[in-house]
């Protein structure tokens, strides 16, 4: 085991990593029974050691304050009063007794009597010794029982008073024996007082440490924020089953490789430093078994053979971004430390979108499947027509309710909300979509109307909400046919927004009325531009209405019934 130069004061360095080491004061060993702290910290990163050694240091010299603070004055004076009652009732009863000569056993294993010879005594003096250096005190703890009840102390056997008393009892005991040897021999050159223990230049030396240490409130640990965070946002409604599923396992991964920090201490170096990490874990790390009992030095160790896509790691950071700026507005953070830190791709956005071709479309839309399959369940026929025509996504989609399709100013819409339960992304993601007359040709709404008719509430009655939401089902099923159809994993449903978008760019519509139709955040200089929304009539005539995919659905018509 090697010191480490770079933190001298609790860091040191094994060949299984770095070992936190903290010296317990003179004054408090015989109350924690230890010497000193020593805890692996479980890692071999310098910068990821030192955070964890000072976040458990401010927790130990807390726990020294607090337990300095609760050793009362019974403490400190009462436990000298009863210590030096002690010796010289012992004493006393040592003359007394060598006067008459009529010790009992067990009087000369409390007082150390004179009847104890020499080497009685002797033996005792090596035995009492060993015991301390245990910190076992059991030997006196009738002494110490009989003096608090003598008193009517009320103290209990597990508190630091208690064991404060015993350690001083015991001490006093080692010097009673020599004093015995000593008077047995003639020599009482040693005055009692000299026998009893300097508790009062301890105690003074106690309140003084304690006086000149300015009390630290304790740092906030990130776990105690992420409580809060999470309390604050469930409240609020912000997040689904699998959001709150992600994001608690996100955070907990941030714990298991950096440890529960002090939130303060969390800076951009610290979060380039797990980033860094975040590149050479597996993905799933905290489901698989195969990691379960690895430590983070031993995965990485190990080479994965598949890491954290760029995607991934950055929704990661997005999501410890969401807590830190949480943190910053409650004030347990100056700054976020994780804002900026996305990792940059060399692509553009749009080559990293997977647009379906209109040879895709053509597969999609032309399959045998999609035109003779009767559809039994209706979301498999019209989930995609209304993604392509409208670039909603999956779960605004799924969980559109019938009196979502309406009218408004003589234009039919598709009125994307949050009423009667039903989540958006964000905020700007309430809007109206004019329906693309190609939709309407389809039998949309007459299929509407139709559910109408059975009593039915939901566009979409047969897809049950699960913890991904509505979504869920329409996702799996999308995923098995497109797979039937030979597409690969790098296009999905969301691709269809993707598509919707491209398609109103080559259109040369006006961004902002994409970012309208997608719900896409406008910043507030594109809305002091522009300041209310567009009407829908402007939004189907100067957009919607442009969208054609050259795609021939004259022989698809959904019929009701």
């Amino acid at each position: 085991m090697g010191f480490s130069v770079s933190n001298p004061t609790y860091l040191y360095q094994s060949p299984s990593g770095y070992i936190f080491r903290l010296r317990i004061p003179n004054d408090l060993r015989a109350i924690v029974s230890k010497c000193e702290f020593r805890y692996s910290l479980r890692t071999g990163i310098l910068r990821v050691a030192k955070h964890r050694a000072r976040c458990i240091a401010s927790y130990i010299h807390k726990l020294f304050l607090k337990v300095r603070s609760s050793m009362s004055e019974f403490s400190t004076e009462r436990i000298e009063q009863l210590v030096r009652e002690y010796i010289r009732q012992t004493l006393e009863d040592d003359e007394k007794c060598r006067a008459l000569g009529n010790h009992t056993m067990d009087e000369l294993y409390v007082t150390g009597g004179s009847s104890m010879g020499q080497k009685e005594a002797e033996s005792l003096d090596i035995s009492v010794k060993r015991w301390l250096a245990q910190q076992d005190h059991s030997f006196l703890h009738p002494v110490a029982n009989r003096l608090l009840t003598k008193h009517g102390i009320e103290v209990a056997p597990d508190s630091e008073e208690y064991k404060t008393l015993s350690r001083e009892l015991m001490v006093a005991f080692q010097s009673i024996l020599q004093v015995r040897i000593k008077r047995s021999q003639g020599d009482y050159s040693v005055p009692d007082d000299e026998l009893i223990p300097l508790l009062k230049q301890r105690a003074q030396g106690i309140s003084e440490s304690a006086e000149a240490k300015t009390e630290v409130i304790p740092a906030v640990k990130f776990s105690e924020v992420q409580e809060s965070y999470q309390s604050e946002v469930e409240k609020a409604g912000n997040w689904t089953e699998k959001t709150k599923a992600e994001n608690l396992s996100i955070f907990a991964l941030f714990v298991r490789v950096m440890g529960d920090l002090a939130i303060d201490k969390i800076d951009r170096k610290l979060m380039a430093e797990y980033k860094t990490i975040l590149m050479k874990l597996p993905p799933n790390l905290n489901k698989s078994p195969l990691y379960k009992d690895m430590s983070i030095e031993d995965i990485i160790a190990a080479k994965p053979p598949k890491t954290l896509t760029v995607n991934t790691l950055n929704k990661y950071i997005r999501r410890l971004s969401g807590l830190f700026n949480y943190a910053v507005r409650n004030g347990y953070m100056t700054t976020n430390p994780a804002e900026g830190t996305q990792i940059k791709s060399q692509k553009r956005v749009d080559q990293e979108r997977n647009d379906y071709s209109k040879e895709d479309l053509e597969k999609l839309f032309g399959s045998k499947e999609y035109r003779e399959g009767n559809h039994r369940q209706s979301y498999g026929f019209w989930t995609p027509l209304i993604a392509l025509y409208t670039g909603c996504r999956l779960e605004e989609i799924c969980q559109l309710h019938l009196e979502d399709i309406r009218q408004e100013d003589g234009v039919w819409v598709f009125d994307i909300n949050d009423k009667n339960e039903k989540r958006l992304k964000n905020m700007s993601s309430e809007r109206l979509v004019p329906i693309h007359p190609q939709l309407m040709d389809l039998g949309l709404i007459d299929y509407a109307k139709f559910l109408q008719g059975k009593g039915e509430a939901r566009l979409f009655p047969e897809l049950q909400q699960r913890r991904d939401g509505y979504g869920q089902t329409v996702s799996k099923w999308f995923g098995r046919y497109k797979e039937r159809l030979g597409f690969g994993k790098g296009q999905t449903f969301h691709s269809f927004r993707h598509t919707f978008i491209t398609h109103l760019k080559h259109k040369q519509v006006d961004p902002f009325m994409i970012h309208e139709l997608d719900g896409h955040t406008v910043d507030s200089e594109t809305m002091g531009r522009y300041g209310k929304k567009f009407t829908p009539e402007i939004l189907l005539k100067e957009a919607i209405q442009k969208l054609d995919y050259g795609i021939d659905f004259s022989d698809l018509k959904w019929i009701s019934g």
